[in-house]
């Protein structure tokens, strides 16, 4: 039977794209919602039209309680839980100068409090002698700081350390790796103009593929050696080193052109 992948924020955008990619894959797909079961409903219809299966699963991964019980509600008969792809992100603009208790908290525990309960909790799940993985969804900001979203960054930053220490700590049974992506997809808040310059601000001149990042997770699920590796997928964006989020860069320069 297939092995069982909990995928977390599942139902849309780079979530969707791991999700169908790794069901195709041939793997068993939980897909974790919080609020968007409509989404998580629709990718898992797509996913069983394509051949695939999964099961959806709701949490609220700023929730301590809620997220000690989510490795053990993925259970299905015949599809044990063998691999966590940590890819829900709490993603709220503020900086060094305004950032509060609630913003820094709500960023710690769900962008990296929950990876560490989650990984934590399928160590336990998996017998001894088997083994399994985490992948954790990181950003290539993490190789090229700079100021801005200061606590969504410091989480993320956080977790490429966390990544490296539960590698070492959860071995042998787990492996845990990180794979960080550069700018994929566009925005709620950003322009069509500002992303279609903004995704163009990498080494090879074109926007990043959800495909790819995808493809990447699944190199570090089947690969028994790699461990502790965190992948960017950025076009070699992390080697500009901007002083500002893409984002933020992208949208100078457009405002010098006018």
């Amino acid at each position: 039977m297939a092995e069982g992948i909990l995928i977390t924020a599942a139902g849309k955008r780079i979530g969707r794209g791991l999700a169908e990619y790794l069901a195709g894959q041939g793997y068993y797909i939980y897909l974790h919602y919080h609020t968007g079961r409509a989404d998580a409903e629709h990718t898992l219809t797509h996913i069983q039209q394509q051949g695939g299966d999964g099961r959806l699963v709701a949490c609220d991964l700023g929730d301590y309680e809620q997220t000690e019980k989510l490795v053990d509600r993925c259970r299905a008969a015949g599809h044990p839980l063998r691999h966590v792809i940590n890819n829900a992100s709490q993603f709220i603009d503020d900086s060094i100068f305004d950032f509060t208790a609630d913003s820094l908290s709500s960023h710690q525990n769900v962008n990296l409090r929950a990876p560490m309960q989650l990984a934590r909790a399928l160590h336990g799940m998996i017998p001894d002698g088997e083994k399994g993985s985490v992948v954790n969804i990181l950003d290539s900001k993490v190789f090229a700081l700079n100021p801005d979203f200061h606590s969504y960054s410091l989480s993320k930053y956080a977790l490429l350390g966390a990544t490296e220490m539960m590698a070492q700590g959860l071995s042998p049974k787990l492996r845990v790796n990180g794979v960080a992506p550069g700018l994929t997809l566009i925005s709620s808040s950003q322009s069509a103009q500002n992303f279609n310059l903004a995704s163009h601000l990498n080494f090879v001149g074109q926007p990043l593929r959800v495909e790819d990042v995808a493809k990447a997770a699944a190199l570090l699920i089947s690969s028994p050696s790699i461990n502790g590796a965190t992948l960017p997928v950025d076009g070699g964006q992390k080697m500009i080193n901007f002083t500002g989020d893409v984002v933020n860069v992208a949208e100078k320069i457009l405002k010098r052109g006018d």
